[in-house]
């Protein structure tokens, strides 16, 4: 018995008429006339030999049978629509990479125009938006994230660790003691990192405070890299930062670092590649991406 399928077109058209509740903003969205969709719909109803929607005069509604059915080709569609853009990608040459944006704007993107000199036929598309990359919602080929993800169906390899320098405006740094040992930071005032794998907490745990304590500490508290950095350059207190992320700004004299302390923080920056099936261009950029030199080395020095 010959199984029977609904059509790519008709799914589609279910799809856009289920999440707008019209069809003429389906039509809309798909660019297609009114009666083209409505057609659609009501092939796959009958394909299924079900309705799949409550009509009204003004608007159409999942029935339980079409919400269910929404659910289930919904995966499918993401499925298709992902094995589409890989395809497409690997057959031009475009590699989506995912990167944390405060690694792409100071390490990978000033870089990229070596790896471009050397693949001209290979198109870079960066991904910034990690909330979407780790949770799925967004195609992507290649990722540098930082902190070992748990995806079961990618390939982890460490790619580096990142070091931590103490920066700030020499005004501030005037008015303490030299930097000799991380705890040293407690003498100035601090800016502190509230995002994930805060550095402010990294630097200040390795002082030897406790969790209890460092949030007891008074400073401005920000939750980007570069509003941390805004404000040490404004003279708001010392900052602890990658040393990739503050190399400019140390060049330009905008910051001067606290001493020689470094310190490494127990994360890795990981490079997640596909398990199986990696395009020509992925294995390309993955061999780029390794043979660069880390920012800062991977030593941490100084003492508690």
């Amino acid at each position: 018995m010959t199984r029977q399928l609904p059509s790519t077109q008709a799914l589609l058209c279910f799809e856009a008429v289920a999440r707008s509740g019209s069809v003429t903003r389906a039509s809309e969205q798909l660019h297609m006339t009114q009666s083209a969709v409505s057609r659609q719909v009501q092939t796959l109803e009958n394909l299924l030999g079900t309705p799949l929607f409550e009509r009204s005069r003004q608007r159409l509604r999942l029935n339980d049978l079409g919400a269910a059915y929404l659910e289930q080709v919904t995966g499918v569609l993401e499925d298709l629509r992902g094995a589409t853009q890989r395809t497409r990608r690997a057959a031009t040459g475009h590699l989506c990479v995912g990167v944390e944006p405060a690694l792409a704007s100071s390490w990978l993107i000033p870089q990229l125009r070596g790896f471009n000199r050397d693949h001209p036929h290979i198109s870079v598309e960066l991904l910034t938006d990690m909330e979407r990359l780790r949770a799925g919602k967004a195609q992507w080929d290649i990722a540098i994230v930082y902190g070992e993800p748990a995806w079961q169906d990618r390939t982890c390899i460490p790619l580096m660790q990142e070091m931590l320098v103490a920066v700030s405006t020499p005004e501030v740094l005037e008015s303490g003691p030299p930097m000799a040992r991380y705890a040293d930071a407690l003498h100035y005032p601090i800016v502190h990192h509230t995002g994930p794998f805060s550095t402010s907490n990294s630097w200040l745990l390795a002082a030897g405070l406790s969790n209890t304590e460092i949030q007891q500490l008074p400073g401005p508290r920000m939750e980007t890299f570069s509003l941390v950095m805004q404000c040490a350059a404004q003279g708001l207190g010392i900052a602890f930062l990658p040393t990739y992320f503050v190399a400019e700004a140390l060049e330009r004299g905008n910051l001067m670092r606290a001493g020689d302390l470094r310190l490494a923080c127990e994360q890795y920056y990981y490079l997640v590649l596909p398990k199986q099936g990696a395009t020509p261009a992925v294995a390309v950029f993955s061999d780029w991406l390794q043979s660069l030199s880390a920012p800062g080395g991977s030593q941490s020095s100084g003492t508690a």
